[in-house]
């Protein structure tokens, strides 16, 4: 009792004062008292006068008084109580009891194959409404949960149309060498892509994160389980609701490149730094600047950015969806179109989605279950897209783009003029065009109220066209139009492949529910499924078109140069699966699930697995003694979990037991003989990596409205695929085997506040992760790629450069470093870089490298606020992650690299007289800083604020008054602006690759930037 006075007391202060401050303070009117289900005082509870700001807060002792007159209506609100609302009338006094708000203990979350009520889960999952997204902006659903569930990270890896969806690592990366670390999603049970969905299709998104909750899903759980339930109709008025908007991208950021008279001061310097002559002398420097406005042709002067970033980024979203149903009859059809014009002209992507979900009760205890859903995809990109970026971001701004009659100048040393292919959408296109039907049938039998019976099958077909036809583009060696012999390429050519896929669901379950006197509750799910899936997939090829507007295979040259080919693949998985709950009184809480896979991806004696969990909780606040502080400590539970899980999607086979043939042929006697050769063995023993993992968590929450959730786990991953040593005498190259060890040892945090005071509306959540990831065994070997290594003790995906440990400053200084440790065979010299001797050997060298990050984010976090007033809100996100390193090397971050490229930051380098420069002196002769090494690394945790929307929904009684359920109107802005100690001109989000492995360095300068996407929206609700 006394704990609950202190907290409802200190609470209360600080609502009174915001009251106090923003309300006028009655005196005189009616009175009353305010008391809670059990009688007593409601300290702090808000009394407002409906339609003004005139109000008041009760007392200490549940007292208050409001100027309030006959005819006018007051509201009573307290946070975990319903709100109530009395007309005034004669009477003086007004004594009011409160409800208890119990929407928060009976929210329903979906978990595998069923759904359970919030505060009875024993494991960890996060939950994500439709209503959190729905009209955020999104064209790839993924992005949506960037930010919204501890535990979970999402990063996007650019902003091209059709390619910007994100890439989801829930609790860490847990395998390395090719393995998939990908969560498994399933859309209403089934297998699926979440980004083929329109996101005004989903009702919630649900994240299984430790064994307990993932387990029933075997040995595709390993990297955790997102389930997404679509929309569904209801009982009630038919509804009618279109939703869409308008808008625009931009690049969130880009490089500042040097300007024509930095470049050539720049490169002046470097050459008098080599001892060697420039010609930018001061005088040609003047003199170039002034020509360039009198024979641009011989005084070019080229800003790459502008002329090659000209797209419009315009982007607009529309669907249109009805809802209706009665007892007999439900059913929810959508249609959604969206079109995206990417920020590099002719680029684009579009697509059109069509779901229909329909219930029907057939009888009194059969229901049917019918959804059908399909969308349609057309990706456009420019042939030479992915060499546009690293272009404009190296390229100097010397190089002559267009002669002044409008002709297109050619450049030598292997590179060519993107402009015509942009400017004038020569050179070819890429087409992809993408067809995905998808159905699922259900029939559910009740035969008995505590035993339901369901068969379903779920097929679904897809069907890729790639069209890839690539042109000659011709280029003018001088400005008056002789054709240049350099041209994008020797020949035209037209590539098309079809691929279509089949999946093939079959699932049967059955429900038990017991419920026995005394508070006892038992329930069971038993199951088995059979999935199939199969690919095929084929090619043509042919070269030398003399009508490149005749793209079709026939047209193409019949010589020795074309080509098809074609493949399958087929594989499946059969399944037993069951979990059983024991509640009781809603106290104790215990649940255990085993799953049982047979995978044809590996051979028969280790085909099949088991895969099981327990976990419990105990909801304190249940218990008798609670009750005394049960209104203010509504909910406190602490569960514990351990199971294990699956992760069969290893390496890049879907055979991984199995190697292939190398298929070649050799000449004897004039004769070409086919040969089939076995260049690496074959290992049958191979299966799928297992992780294990253990989870404690804590639920509590006050008034029903704060709630907070916070876990620690420990995940360990085991069989990672690994090609350890043989004898060399075997002639073959080593097998792969089950030898890896992987850790992950974590922590999550979230809270979540949200409650109404009169017209004023607020919520809160924030969320924050922390993982660190060792690998553990590697059976003493490692694995360098770049600038990144794998090796035991580190994390995956660590940094693996020498450590740099400043500038030369001094001729005495470079003197003692080539004396006593010589660097990489080269003389060092006053503003070189120094590098440390890691193994004591007397010199520098790539001998020296040593583990000095992770790509890898330790942190992540999530801020959600929104704030109403009427009709108005106002919602905010903020996004980033924490203690995360970034490299970046070549033309895209170092000054004299690729023929001299340089950027304006770059105007900071060292000289005598600048001792304390950012950059190393500039060198085109020595290569000492340009070396893997620490001084190239970067900062790479951000902050950002991810979304912003302002929306307005016009009063209910106007949209009666015209028969119409409701409009809002909103505005949305994405990624406005972001904190960062980044490469500038460079997003720290924009590194991560999202490769099997997760990030990698990758040409990361050349990336497709992210965007900043500025829409106005409309809601109309008939």
């Amino acid at each position: 009792m006394e704990l609950s006075f202190n907290l409802k007391k200190c609470f209360c202060a600080v609502l009174l004062i915001v009251m106090t401050a923003t309300s006028a303070m009655a005196q005189g009117g009616i009175k009353g008292k305010i008391l809670d289900a059990d009688g007593l005082p409601l300290i702090g509870a808000a009394v407002m006068i409906k339609g003004t700001t005139t109000g008041t807060v009760a007392d200490i002792d549940g007292n208050y008084t409001v100027n309030a007159k006959p005819g006018q209506t007051i509201e009573i609100s307290c946070i975990g109580f319903k709100t109530q609302s009395i007309l005034v009338g004669d009477a003086a006094v007004y004594d009011v009891q409160m409800e208890p708000d119990a929407a928060f203990l009976e929210e329903v979350v979906v978990v595998g194959y069923d759904t359970q009520k919030k505060v009875n889960l024993t494991g960890s999952v996060a939950s994500v409404s439709t209503a959190d997204f729905d009209t955020k902006p999104v064209i790839q659903v993924s992005t949506a949960l960037q930010g919204m569930a501890a535990g979970v990270t999402v990063t996007t890896p650019g902003g091209e149309p059709g390619a910007d969806g994100g890439n989801i690592r829930i609790r860490g990366i847990g395998s390395f060498g090719g393995s998939d670390c990908s969560p498994l999603v399933l859309i209403d049970g089934v297998e699926g892509n979440m980004d083929q969905l329109d996101a005004t299709q989903i009702e919630q998104i649900s994240v299984l994160k430790d064994a307990a909750s993932a387990s029933i899903y075997g040995n595709r759980a390993a990297n955790g389980v997102i389930l997404i339930t679509t929309k569904r109709g209801s009982e009630g008025k038919g509804r009618v609701t279109y939703r869409g908007y308008v808008g625009w991208q931009n690049p969130v950021v880009y490089p500042s490149v040097a300007t024509a008279e930095e470049y050539m001061k720049m490169s002046r310097q470097a050459s008098d730094n080599d001892g060697a002559t420039s010609i930018f002398t001061d005088e040609y420097q003047a003199e170039y600047l002034r020509n360039n406005y009198l024979d641009p042709d011989a005084y070019p002067i080229t800003d790459w950015q502008k002329r090659l970033m000209t797209g419009d980024g315009f982007t607009h979203n529309h669907d249109l969806s009805l809802s209706a149903g009665n007892d007999k009859f439900k059913v929810a059809t959508s249609l959604g179109y969206v079109s995206q014009n990417g920020i590099i002209a002719n680029s684009n992507y579009q697509r059109i989605n069509l779901r229909n979900n329909m219930d029907v009760k057939v009888a009194k205890r059969l229901t049917l279950r019918l959804d059908l859903s399909g969308n349609y995809q057309i990706k456009n990109t420019n042939p030479y897209q992915s060499n546009i970026f690293a272009f404009m971001n190296s390229k100097d701004p010397l190089m002559l783009a267009q002669w002044s009659d409008g002709s297109y100048a050619p450049f030598t040393g292997g590179t060519v003029n993107p402009l015509p292919m942009v400017e004038q959408n020569q050179g070819g296109i890429n087409r992809n065009n993408i067809l995905n039907v998808k159905g699922n049938i259900a029939l559910e039998y009740k035969p008995w109220k505590w035993l339901a019976l369901e068969v379903s099958a779920a097929p679904r077909w897809q069907l890729n066209k790639s069209h890839q036809f690539r042109d000659i583009v011709y280029y003018h060696s001088d400005p008056y139009g002789t054709v240049s012999p350099i041209t994008s390429r020797e020949y035209n050519y037209l590539k098309e492949s079809w691929a279509t896929t089949y999946n093939g669901f079959y699932q049967f379950l059955a429900r038990l529910n017991f419920k026995w006197k005394g508070g006892h509750d038992f329930k069971a799910i038993l199951g088995a499924s059979y999935e199939d899936y199969d690919y095929q997939n084929n090619m043509a090829y042919r070269q030398d078109y003399d009508y490149p507007e005749y793209q079709v295979i026939n047209a193409g040259g019949d010589n020795e140069f074309k080509d098809n080919g074609g493949t399958r693949t087929q594989r499946a998985l059969g399944s037993f699966f069951g979990r059983v709950n024991y509640n009781y009184k809603e106290r104790y809480l215990i649940e255990g699930n085993i799953r049982v896979d047979g995978s044809s991806r590996f051979t028969e004696k280790n085909r099949w697995g088991v895969f099981p969990s327990v976990s419990g909780a105990w909801r304190i606040t249940e218990e008798n003694w609670m009750k005394p502080v049960k209104n203010t400590l509504t909910e406190l539970k602490i569960r514990a979990s351990y199971g294990t899980l699956g992760n069969q999607n290893i390496g890049s086979s879907n055979y991984p037991t199995a190697q292939n043939l190398t298929l070649s042929s050799i000449s004897a006697n004039n004769i070409i003989y086919p040969i089939a050769t076995l260049n690496t063995l074959a290992n049958e023993n191979i299966t799928w990596e297992t992780t294990k993992m253990a989870d404690f968590g804590v639920d509590f929450a006050l008034w029903n409205k704060l709630s907070f959730t916070g876990d620690v786990y420990y995940k360990k991953t085991e069989g990672i695929l690994m090609q350890l040593d043989i004898p060399s005498t075997i002639g073959l190259g080593a097998p792969y085997q089950n030898a890896g060890v992987v850790t992950n040892l974590g922590w999550e945090l979230a809270a979540n506040y949200r409650d109404q005071f009169g017209d004023f509306t607020l919520g809160v959540s924030a969320n924050v992760s922390d993982v660190y990831n060792k690998i553990v065994d590697m059976q003493g070997k490692y694995a360098t790629s770049g600038a990144i290594r794998n090796q035991e003790g580190s994390s995956i995906n660590s940094l693996y450069l020498v450590k740099c440990l400043g500038i030369i400053q001094s001729q005495e200084q470079a003197d003692w470093i080539n004396a006593n440790q010589p660097q990489y065979g080269q003389i060092s010299q006053p503003g070189d870089l120094w590098y440390e001797d890691y193994n004591k050997d007397g010199k520098v060298d790539e001998n020296d490298k040593q583990i000095v990050g992770c790509l890898i984010p330790r942190y992540s976090y999530g801020i959600n606020l929104d704030f109403g007033w009427k009709g108005l809100v106002l919602t905010a996100q903020f996004q980033g992650v924490g203690k995360a390193d970034g490299y970046m090397s070549g033309a895209y971050i170092q000054p004299c690299v690729s023929g001299g490229t340089f950027r304006s930051e770059h105007m900071d380098n060292w000289t005598p007289e600048n001792t304390g420069a950012r950059f190393p002196r500039l060198s085109y002769a020595s290569d000492l800083n340009k070396k893997a090494s620490t001084f190239w690394m970067a900062d790479a945790s951000y902050f950002r604020l991810k979304f912003l929307q302002l929306s307005y929904s016009l009063p209910k009684k106007w949209m009666d008054a015209i028969k119409i359920g409701g409009i809002k109107f909103f505005a949305n802005a994405t990624n406005l602006f972001t904190l960062t100690n980044y490469y500038q001109g460079y997003d720290p989000e924009n590194m991560y690759q999202g490769g099997e492995d997760g990030a990698t360095t990758g040409s990361i300068g050349s990336n497709y930037p992210l965007v900043s996407t500025y829409t106005f929206g409309l809601e109309i609700n008939f």
